[in-house]
Formats: structure tokens, sequence, C-alpha cells
């Protein structure tokens, strides 16, 4: 297994920077975690240390070794040896076979155990959709289903809270040994402030203001959860697993009923003072198409849409969709709002200055001439230096960005100082109870 240096140096940052955070916020708290016989006492710099192995493990491909960790945190074999035994004891990590021989003795390598699990959600405007996730990414259950945030946050919340009892249900019984649900991260089609949780004015469905999602979904399930809008976990997906990979800073633009962007800035997902960043709502997406399209129906302006209006509502996919078959009144409706996406984005290049500009969103993938509308809009009026080296490309992504960036988010905050001790010492607890009724 090979670390970039670039990893290194990040994974570095990361172990000084929780350890300061570690210090601050814990004030040298002492945590006793026991499992069977074994114990440790985890105080902050412990759990710094810890996070730092973590994140060594979560970064790598397949398992790393104690050496490996060592090289990568700058940790002493002593306390990385000590560190992985302990996570090892807790049941976070395992030993899990032997690493390729570079000439010496095999490593053993380290890595999560598969049978610990997170549920990843996302709220669309028409759909919710849940996974059960492993702590490596790998999707155990899926399912999607179609529900519209219009019918209101009571009943929208219920059926997701089934629908995870659903898809737990259907990942458990695929694993022999069962699954340790450790935590649960949901995206939402609107603002989210992050710090608490809650939905804060959404510009399309106001019935959703001040509903307490992450709180809902904690208590219903006993693991912590976090919330936070979809956009946001769009950028994390694409920061790890997408277009944004190795890219310090990016920028993330979904195209659908509204238009929303998500920010990495510096390597880090910038929310803002309180979570809005990257909010575009003035911003003609979805709805305003679907709008523009639906007067030149009324109006008789373009037969294809007065007939298309006869069989179902007027969509911005319908408009798409004509547009692709070479309706010439859908075509000038899509380039309208290229064009107006392309002048605001343009303003974002020259202010944030992004390396990589990801588009998603249903009506980002109806067609590359959309997209290239975008595209030339931004080259032709950003600074040239903002655009020199600039990559305005389609989410490789597809549908699966939100859901991807919610397991992304839950797994980057369990294993935080601040919730690893946590998640220890419920986990302890999950192998004390499974052995003791073996």
């Amino acid at each position: 297994m090979v670390i970039e240096l670039s990893s290194i140096v990040r994974l570095q940052d990361i172990f000084v920077r929780f350890t300061v955070e570690v210090d601050r916020q814990s004030n040298k708290e002492v945590q006793m975690i026991s499992s069977g016989s074994e114990s440790f006492t985890w105080d902050g710099g412990a759990l710094a240390s810890a996070a730092a192995v973590v994140s060594v493990v979560r970064l790598s491909d397949g398992g790393a070794s104690r050496a490996e960790i060592g090289d990568t945190t700058g940790l002493s074999k002593a306390v990385v040896s000590e560190r992985v035994r302990a996570l090892v004891d807790a049941g976070l990590l395992e030993e899990a076979g032997e690493l390729g021989s570079t000439g010496g003795r095999r490593a053993t390598r380290i890595s999560f155990r598969a049978d610990r699990v997170v549920v990843a959600a996302e709220i669309a405007m028409t759909h919710i959709r849940a996974a059960v996730v492993t702590m490596t990414g790998e999707m155990l259950a899926e399912q999607k289903i179609s529900v519209a945030m219009r019918q209101g946050p009571e009943e929208v919340l219920q059926t997701l809270e089934d629908l995870i009892d659903d898809q737990l249900e259907q990942a458990q019984r695929a694993h022999a040994h069962g699954l340790v649900l450790c935590g649960i991260g949901v995206g939402v089609a609107g603002p989210v402030e992050f710090t608490t949780g809650r939905t804060v004015h959404p510009p399309v469905h106001p019935v959703w203001h001040d509903q307490p999602v992450r709180d809902r979904l904690a208590v219903r399930f006993g693991v912590p959860a976090w919330a936070d809008n979809e956009v946001n976990l769009m950028a994390l997906a694409e920061q790890h697993l997408g277009s944004g990979v190795g890219v310090d800073d990016s920028l993330v633009v979904k195209i659908g009923s509204w238009v929303g962007a998500g920010l990495i800035s510096n390597g880090r997902l910038h929310r803002g003072a309180q979570g809005s960043a990257g909010s575009l709502a003035t911003t003609a997406g979805g709805d305003d198409i679907a709008a523009r399209a639906e007067l030149l129906a009324i109006s008789g302006q373009s037969e294809a849409l007065a007939r298309a209006a006869k069989r179902a509502p007027i969509t911005a996919q319908v408009v798409a969709e004509l547009a692709q078959l070479g309706d010439t009144d859908c075509r000038r409706v899509l380039d309208d709002a290229a064009e107006d996406i392309g002048k605001v984005l343009s303003v974002l290049v020259d202010f944030f200055n992004p390396a990589v500009v990801v588009v998603a969103g249903g009506v980002a993938s109806g067609g590359g001439e959309f997209l290239a509308r975008i595209r030339e809009t931004i080259y032709r009026h950003s600074l040239a230096l903002a655009t020199r080296d600039l990559r305005i490309v389609p989410t490789v992504l597809g549908a699966d960005s939100a859901i991807l960036g919610a397991a992304v988010m839950t797994i980057d905050e369990l294993t935080t100082p601040a919730a690893l001790g946590g998640m220890l010492a419920r986990l302890s607890a999950a192998t004390v109870t499974n052995e003791a009724t073996k």
C-alpha cells in the first residue's frame, strides 16, 4: 500500500489540529473504556492520536500496517502499537491478514471491522433514500422511495425512519455475525444549520422550517446523527470519490428544482457562519425552466410543449428531453437558463477561484449542450487568470453523490476526537453484550 506525500502532510496537520481541539473541548477529560478483561484510559491526547491512527486506516486502500501508520502520523512504534491494540479491543479495528511482503517479515494489515456500519440517507425534493454503508464505504443495502417534501415533514421523516429500519434489517440478514450501527448522516434539499441539525427557512417548502432532523434520528435509532444540506454532502463525495479527489479548492453545483453549491476550500468543506454558504436559491433552476416552458405551452408558441402539457405537467426534464429531440423552443429555454446560471457561477469563480467546478443534478444531466453553454458563459465572463486552468466537468458519481456524501460526513464526524471516545464506548458495550449472549 502506498500513501501519497500529500496525504501524509494532511494527516500530520489533522493530528496537530486534533490535539488542540481535544485539549480545548474536553479539558483533558478521562474516559475508561473496557472490553472484556481489558481496559484503556482515553484522555484528550490518547483520543487525538487514536483519531490520527484511524485516519490513516481510513485513507488506505484495504488497510495499513503499524509501520505505515507510524510513518504517516509521526507517532512512535510504542504509541502506535498501544493505540491499535486499544482500537482493536474496543471493536472498531481488526487485524485482517497480512500485507504483501517487501523483503522482510510480512506486516499485519489493520483495517476497519466489516460489521461496523453507518446509515446514509437523503431527503430530496421528490424522493427519499437510505443506505447501509460499512466504515470502508461498501454499500450493503440501499433503496429509494418516491415521496415528496411537499407532503410535509412528519410524513416524510416517518417514511424515512421506516425505510432505515427496512434497510438495516435487510443488511443484517445478509451478514452472518450481525452488524453494529455507529451513526447516521442525512442530506436535506434545503438550508440546514449544521451545528443544530435543524432545517432553516427552506425557499421551496416553508413548512419544513425548524425541523429537528438530526435529533429526531439520533433519538429514534440511539446513535449519533448529523444533518446537512445535500449539496454540501455532494461536495464531500466529490472530494473523496469523484472529480475533486486531490483538489484543495473545488466547487460543486447542483442544478435541480433550484440551484445550490458546495465549497471545498483548502481541503475542507466550507459551510459558512450558519451553514448557508453556497445557497443560490434565487438563481434559475428546474422550477424556473418549467415555468418558462409552461408559458410557451399555454400561449401556443411551442406546439411540442403544448402537446406535452396535455399528457402531463411540464417539468425541466420534459424540456430537456424535447430539446434533445431538436425542439428549438425548448433549446432556447435551456440556453437562457444556462446563460443565467453561467453568469452567476462566473462571479463565484472569480471570487473563490476553484480548480474544478463539478456540475450535478437532474437538470444538468439533460444533455451536453446545456453544460457546454454554462461552461462557455463562465469562460466568457470570468477573469482569464481564474479560468486559465479551471476544469468544468459533469459529476462522475451521478445520482449517488448525495448518499455517498452522507456516508463520508458520518464517518468523518464519528472519527473526530470529540466523537471517537463515545463511539468506542458504545462498540465496547456492544462487544461485551454479544459475547455474553453467545
